[in-house]
């Protein structure tokens, strides 16, 4: 399929930002118009020119990228090349045409930019509903298991809030969570071994064979406004049996600081004393466990239901005392 301007503007939701789009986004919540979403800068993403240099003096420069406080210029061979710019606005430039590949990158790389240059930090999390207005989050580094342990818990009807990722932030000493948008991504052995998805409805993330993984949307049960979350939990796998225990704040700060989504990025984005506030104020706020399971064996189901009886029972239980 090749990536073509469309001749009407799309949009969209993600994060909870209105997107104004050229192109179709099938991951984003569509919406009908973004007049009624209190939201006076939506961001534009268009085909276009990418400029060759950053108008600003660069913060920092990677193999791929180059980037400062509002500006942000991304080039992947074969694919694209990107500029995120003032948190509004993003172009693509592009002959390879491929649109899986082009998604792939503006969905991940290009929306973790926009959402820096707006003050707001992303985490590496999935999560499920615990009950109708509050959350449980799993933070992990990838392949460690957060979109399948939550599958998992879905399967035990619990509805699902986010995959992948979400910004936090405090309101009023809670923690709110964004979900960004509506796609599960999992690897073909976790689809294998589950019930929620349907195989019918998988997606392809990139035209690469190797990579075995693939999206499912939901946006039937998309929740895109923003949640309160009841608990973290971080997710292990080590050692040969299952466990759930509390953790105290200080290592819940260190643990979250890791999963920042794209955390290589904070200096070159200004946003080491965000950051620092943050995690300082979710550590204090926001009860954390960690869980682990067995690396090489068969143990999601078992893992599911550990975390329900020995975590959401537990934070359903408080919240009734």
């Amino acid at each position: 399929m090749k990536l073509i301007k469309s001749l009407l503007m799309h949009s969209y939701l993600a994060f909870g930002i209105p997107i104004l789009s050229d192109i179709v986004l099938p991951a984003f919540y569509q919406i009908s118009d973004t007049s009624d979403i209190g939201e006076s800068n939506p961001v534009h993403i268009k085909l276009g020119k990418v400029p060759q240099m950053l108008k600003e003096p660069a913060l920092e420069t990677k193999p791929f990228s180059i980037f400062n406080e509002k500006e942000f210029l991304y080039y992947i061979p074969n694919v694209a090349r990107y500029y995120v710019s003032n948190g509004s606005e993003i172009i693509i430039e592009t002959g390879f045409e491929d649109y899986n590949e082009v998604l792939l990158y503006l969905y991940s790389n290009c929306m973790a930019a926009i959402l820096f240059q707006r003050s707001l930090i992303p985490f590496h999390v999935s999560g499920i509903f615990i009950n109708t207005d509050k959350v449980l989050l799993f933070a992990a580094p990838s392949r460690t298991g957060k979109s399948t342990t939550a599958v998992m818990l879905q399967q035990k009807g619990y509805a699902p809030f986010t995959d992948d990722t979400a910004t936090l932030k405090m309101e009023e000493d809670k923690c709110l969570a964004q979900a960004s948008y509506p796609m599960i991504r999992l690897w073909q052995n976790s689809i294998n071994n589950q019930t929620v998805v349907r195989m019918d409805d998988k997606h392809i993330l990139r035209n690469d064979v190797q990579l075995n993984k693939y999206g499912f949307l939901f946006h039937d049960q998309f929740v895109h406004g923003k949640v309160e979350v009841a608990g973290l939990v971080f997710l292990e796998a080590e050692g040969s049996s299952i466990v759930t225990e509390r953790i105290k704040p200080g290592l819940a700060m260190q643990n979250l600081g890791n999963n920042i989504y794209r955390k290589q990025w904070i200096k070159g984005m200004n946003k080491q004393i965000l950051q620092f506030q943050l995690l300082t104020a979710i550590a204090h706020n926001v009860p954390a466990w960690k869980a682990t399971r067995p690396k090489h064996e068969a143990s999601y189901e078992r893992f599911a239901d550990a975390i329900e009886s020995g975590i959401i029972h537990e934070i359903l239980k408080s919240e009734v005392a």
